[in-house]
């Protein structure tokens, strides 16, 4: 796959919701988000950038940055104000330090512009839904998106649980790239809450070579929103058994939440 500038797709994913910000009403619904209003999407995004704008820019290698603070009374410029300060940070960032992240592989700057860029094309998505815009994806990012949603949101246990793997077989095709996964459960006690968990469902990469027992073809686009429930309908062609579709989508929308 050619490699991304996520710098700049994120650039670009931020221009496109503060253009479709301008005439927005701020009290309308996100249909995609239920509950929230655009006011409430805004308000989420631009914390979250913020957020890990101070993980990037304060160097906390070890501990998670505080609350960004109150967004004020004039939404669109505290937003933009969040952009461009993200932007300003991670351009002149150096990106290969130590920096703090949720990810138990991953603990560098560069990884949060990756993460941000999808953290704003989904919202963005969103927000384009919200004021009835055609919501306008990159093709090469989504793709992109279909393996960071699943490395670092779908796929795998817990480190102390104990998994099983066997069960039936996902293949998701894209025109450029597929994705292979199959079902699992899970049982283990967390260290830290001590709570006890048992058969729990997930998903693992399938071994090279695996059978599927479903395929989903579909431009990486629709595979990726669908993946962040983002479609009402399931995109593509399916050929086998849809359940199996329906068992990934379940998983997809419990880890994503």
């Amino acid at each position: 796959m050619p490699e991304i500038d996520f710098l700049s797709a994120l650039e670009r994913e931020c221009a496109t919701m503060q253009q479709n910000l301008v005439e927005a009403d701020l009290s309308a619904p996100v249909l995609t988000c239920p509950g929230w209003s655009i006011r409430d999407l805004v308000v989420h995004t631009g914390f979250v950038h913020r957020h890990k704008t101070a993980a990037v820019r304060d160097g906390y290698a070890d501990l998670m940055p505080g609350n960004p603070g109150d967004p004020g009374d004039d939404l669109v410029e505290w937003f933009s104000e969040g952009v461009a300060e993200m932007l300003d940070v991670f351009e002149n960032a150096d990106l290969s330090v130590p920096t703090w992240t949720w990810c138990d592989h991953d603990h560098v700057a560069a990884w949060w512009v990756r993460r941000m860029a999808h953290e704003t094309l989904i919202h963005g998505v969103d927000l384009a839904l919200a004021v009835g815009v055609s919501p306008k994806v990159d093709e090469l990012l989504a793709q992109d998106g279909i393996s960071e949603v699943l490395d670092e949101y779908i796929l795998g246990a817990p480190k102390w649980a104990h998994p099983t793997v066997g069960g039936g077989i996902v293949a998701l095709i894209s025109p450029r790239e597929t994705w292979v996964v199959t079902q699992t459960e899970w049982s283990g006690t967390s260290p830290n809450s001590k709570k006890a968990y048992r058969d729990e469902v997930g998903l693992e990469y399938a071994d090279s070579g695996a059978r599927p027992g479903v395929s989903l073809e579909a431009s990486a686009v629709d595979i990726d929103l669908w993946l962040w429930g983002r479609l009402d309908s399931r995109p593509g062609t399916v050929v086998g058994d849809e359940s199996l579709l329906d068992y990934v989508r379940s998983v997809a929308l419990v880890a994503t939440q």
